[in-house]
């Protein structure tokens, strides 16, 4: 595995705590691959596509009629809008986002969020096979992750077992525990004992806070980084971590709280008249 030392040395310490600190996300993934091999550019690839896959969803959602949460076209991302406007297979895609595309020839959503959750479910997928350690461990442990504050959320908005199940990602065996269980932690608190402090969080928080899930997922993934590059120093995996760390860096200082709520309202609505029906 490649040593990145002079890669690490050369961008913006990250203070995610600050919300002041304004990040060039662009020109700093720019440098990032830049300075990557091509090998490891494709596995680093994978993390730039959680602003694709977003792209994408507003693509396709755009042209059924549906709405959307994402306005604008997000960066630092792998493709262009005038790629992803076009809809069609692409020899550079990913192969998840080639499956999606070819099935939604086929499919009329319903609505975005179970557009969303598919590509997301595929895109998951598709890491969990990769020949990169970390990207496996990631995909495994964000898949997780969103799974659970999402049943947490729907289960405090009152949802039943067959709304929780629309929010949740992916088809395996937590999702059944999320659905079904009535226990305080879903049955899944030594399994994943993380969902503790989330729950507590989700107590002594309130609930209208449209950023509250975020920010737990901030620091989720925060405990989670700390951990996989505690005794590594210049790896890609320090790469990696540095990236999603500055992903998140640049959410939080960048995101507009008061347009954020009308967004999340509008949102949590349309879920509601869905559920309503």
């Amino acid at each position: 595995m490649s040593a990145y030392y002079y890669l690490m040395s050369g961008v913006p310490e990250i203070k995610i705590s600050d919300s002041k600190v304004k990040y060039d996300i662009d020109d700093i993934v720019s440098h990032i691959m830049g300075q990557l091999s091509s090998k490891d550019v494709k596995a680093f690839n994978y993390l730039v596509y959680q602003n694709d896959n977003k792209n994408l969803v507003r693509c396709i959602a755009k042209s059924k009629g549906l709405f959307s949460p994402y306005a604008d076209h997000i960066t630092p991302c792998v493709f262009s809008e005038e790629v992803l406007q076009k809809h069609e297979v692409a020899s550079d895609l990913p192969k998840y986002m080639v499956m999606f595309l070819e099935e939604s020839k086929l499919k009329d959503w319903n609505n975005v969020r179970e557009l969303e959750n598919y590509l997301l479910g595929l895109y998951y997928e598709e890491m969990l096979t990769s020949n990169c350690n970390f990207i496996k461990k990631y995909a495994s442990y964000m898949r997780d992750l969103k799974n659970v504050l999402a049943a947490l959320n729907a289960r405090s908005l009152e949802f039943t077992p067959e709304a929780i199940a629309k929010e949740l990602v992916g088809d395996y065996s937590l999702i059944s525990s999320l659905v079904k269980s009535s226990a305080n932690d879903f049955g899944v608190g030594r399994e994943l004992p993380y969902i503790v402090n989330i729950i507590e969080v989700f107590n002594e928080s309130d609930i209208a806070d449209p950023f509250n899930i975020e920010n737990t997922e901030f620091n989720l993934v925060n405990e989670f980084l700390n951990k996989e590059i505690a005794t590594k120093s210049f790896t890609l995996e320090n790469v990696f971590a540095y990236y999603i760390s500055l992903y998140y860096a640049h959410r939080l200082t960048t995101r507009d709280e008061e347009a954020g709520k009308a967004r999340i309202d509008e949102l949590i609505n349309s879920v509601k008249e869905e559920v309503s029906k």
